[in-house]
């Protein structure tokens, strides 16, 4: 049996303890995170230099809770 998965352009999959994937819109600065609890995470106004510090951080988790949690950008989570 093939699986196929329908590559979102600016959705890239990450392997984390807490996350599976990120995806960032230039645009409107929305930051929209996949949670490995099923959860969807919306982040306005993230700045890109972020969003490219969180793709390349060693332990994506600690990056999200210091740096989007904990300051404190507007979120909004909706369960699957």
């Amino acid at each position: 049996m093939c699986y196929t998965f329908k590559q979102k352009k600016n959705r890239k999959y990450v392997y984390s303890k807490i996350m599976y994937f990120i995806e960032y819109d230039m645009e409107s600065m929305l930051l929209k995170i996949g949670f490995n609890d099923g959860s969807i995470g919306y982040f306005k106004d993230v700045p890109a230099n972020l969003v490219n510090d969180l793709d390349s951080a060693e332990s994506k988790g600690n990056f999200f809770y210091q740096n989007l949690y904990k300051a404190g950008y507007k979120t909004q989570i909706k369960v699957i």
